[in-house]
Formats: C-alpha cells, structure tokens, sequence
C-alpha cells in the first residue's frame, strides 16, 4: 500500500493545508470550476460517451486493512466461537468485490473476503429503498445483520450512506454524480507539489454531501477526492462455551454471530448500545484513483486507494469494467426474498 501513499498523499499533503475556504462567486456553481469539470469529462471519454453510460459493472480485488474497517465505517462485533477467531486472523484482509449500477438509481455492492475474516458482505439500493445482507463463508458459523426495513431511522441513514459511497465513486470514474445527488461545483484553488499541479473543486449535494476533488492540471483526470466522516469504531467480541467475553477494540463493520443464548444476546446488545453511545470523532477521508487505461472508450482507473491523511489503508486493483451490461432487475431485490 506504500505506492499510492507516496505519490498521492505524500505530494498533496502540504498542498492540501495550504488551501482555505473555496471561493464561490454568486449565484452558486462558478465559471472556472464548470471549465475544470468540463476538461474532466473530455479526459474521461467526452460528455457524449460519458452520458450515453446508463449502467456499469466494476470487478475487482482489493486489500484492506482490518482497523480501517469497511464502506460505512460503524461499531463492529466479531464474535468467536470457543476463544478462536473464525476463519483466522491478521492485521489485513483481502478479497473481491462486485459493484453494479444502473443508472440513475439503482446501485449493488457485494465484497467477499479470502482471508481473515470468511464472510460475505451486500448493500446498495433499489430506488429509495436501500438493502443489507451478510452471510458467512466459514462452514459452522451464522452471520445475521440487522435489517433497515426493521428500523426507519437506520434504513435512513443506510441510504444516505450508500447514496453517498456512489457518489463518490461515479465522480472519480465519470466525473459526475448520480441524478438522485445533484451537486454544484465550486473552485476552490490550486494545489501545488513537487509532481506538479491539481485544481481543487469543492463539490456539494444533498444531505450535507460534501467533497473535495483534486483534477490533475496537465492529464486533467481525477487524482484524489477528499470528505469528512465518522472515524470507525471497530469492537472485537470473544463468545466461549460458558458466555462472552469483554468486547475489545479492533475488528470490522457487522455483526457475526454463531449460535448465541439469550444471555449471550443481551450482551451483544449491551456493547452495541455502549459503541452507539461513544462520541464519534470526524476524520478526514482520501480517496485515489490511478492507472487510468483506456475502456470502452472512456478512461477509467484501474487501481483505487483509500485511507486517512496519516495512511493508505485500503487498495483496489480492477479486473474489469463492462459499460452499459444487461443487469437485471432481480440483482437489486436483496432483502425482498
């Protein structure tokens, strides 16, 4: 993971403080950062093939590691059968992930790791209603998540979140969000660094949607995007024969569960409620894209980095883009079964 730390954080991190507040003109969205996001989209392939893109489908492999937790951060619950971890341990895991959108309001995101921790891990959404399932990879070891349609408040919340992760991800592929998240753009200067330039533009939406996109000067392709989020609060329990252990840090996002007694249970619930009661603590995230190669006549990344400003914590390598694939409907039913 040192590659993308070296040539994306560490020639933008000095840069990065030395840029304010953007400077918006009146009446919103200014002249120079719809010239950049312009350049962009030609970078990209052109507004014509760009908006002729109605679905795409993204396969790749990635590495993580476990402290970084997974999209939409969260308290994490790993719970262990017999004072052992399922599946093995380590300070990464690795797997492959599976995203597919239909566009403008339909998005799947399926991640299954190899190692680690075995499971299977689903979100997205269905127009406004979003989804999440998990399941275990690992024989012996049930997995259950809670559900947002038994909850109005986290179904909320769950599709802002995944609202949000396509978002992000469609500006640094295509150079545009979704139509359910309009967003002005606004220039916000220039940062500067040994590898040379990136101008800055500070993109807003809906639900206090805010992002910060650093374009190279010279390629004009995304490099960076930069967004504020909640710091994840990963909490490892160990559940033996005899009931569960004091639940400690480390882990990621979910909640696994073997066969459990109501007592077991209840302490589950108690260490949820204790990790949803914690202050949350606002840190900044950074998003990488490089190796754009070209794809169907658009130029898309083939590696996608993640991290903080101290590290990159989170790698993607794209094994294939397929532009406007058949997806049907049936794929975006998660949770209707």
């Amino acid at each position: 993971m040192r590659r993308h730390l070296r040539i994306g954080a560490a020639a933008l991190a000095a840069a990065l403080a030395a840029i304010g507040a953007p400077r918006l003109q009146a009446g919103g969205e200014d002249a120079k950062a719809a010239a950049v996001m312009a350049h962009v989209r030609k970078a990209l392939g052109g507004e014509q093939a760009l908006t002729s893109v109605n679905a795409l489908s993204i396969r790749a492999a990635f590495r993580r590691e476990l402290a970084a937790g997974i999209p939409g951060g969260g308290g994490t619950f790993v719970i262990m059968s017999g004072g052992g971890a399922f599946g093995g341990g380590g300070s990464q895991v690795s797997g492959s992930i599976e995203i597919d959108v239909v566009l403008p309001d339909r998005f799947y995101r399926q991640e299954s790791t190899s190692s680690g921790m075995q499971m299977t891990r689903i979100d997205g959404f269905d127009g406004d209603r979003p989804f999440i399932d998990m399941f275990s990879n690992s024989p012996g070891t049930r997995v259950t998540v809670d559900r947002p349609e038994d909850n109005p408040e986290r179904a909320a919340a769950l599709l802002k979140r995944t609202r949000s992760d396509l978002a992000r991800l469609l500006l640094g592929l295509v150079g545009r969000t979704q139509a359910g998240m309009p967003v002005t753009y606004a220039y916000a200067g220039q940062a500067e660094s040994p590898d040379g330039t990136a101008d800055v533009i500070d993109v807003t939406g809906p639900d206090d949607f805010k992002v910060r996109l650093f374009v190279d000067s010279a390629s004009r392709l995304p490099l960076m995007l930069t967004y504020s989020d909640v710091e994840p609060q990963v909490r490892t329990m160990t559940m033996r024969r005899d009931g569960p252990s004091r639940a400690a840090e480390g882990g990621a996002h979910g909640a696994s569960r073997g066969d459990v007694t109501p007592e077991q249970q209840a302490e589950i619930e108690k260490q949820r409620e204790q990790a949803g009661a914690a202050p949350r603590t606002m840190i900044e995230f950074r998003m990488f894209f490089s190796d754009h190669r070209e794809t169907n006549g658009l130029m898309l990344p083939h590696r996608i980095a993640r991290g903080t400003a101290e590290k990159t914590t989170e790698e993607w390598e794209i094994k294939d883009y397929k532009v406007n694939p058949d997806i049907k409907p049936d794929r975006f039913k998660v949770g209707t079964e």
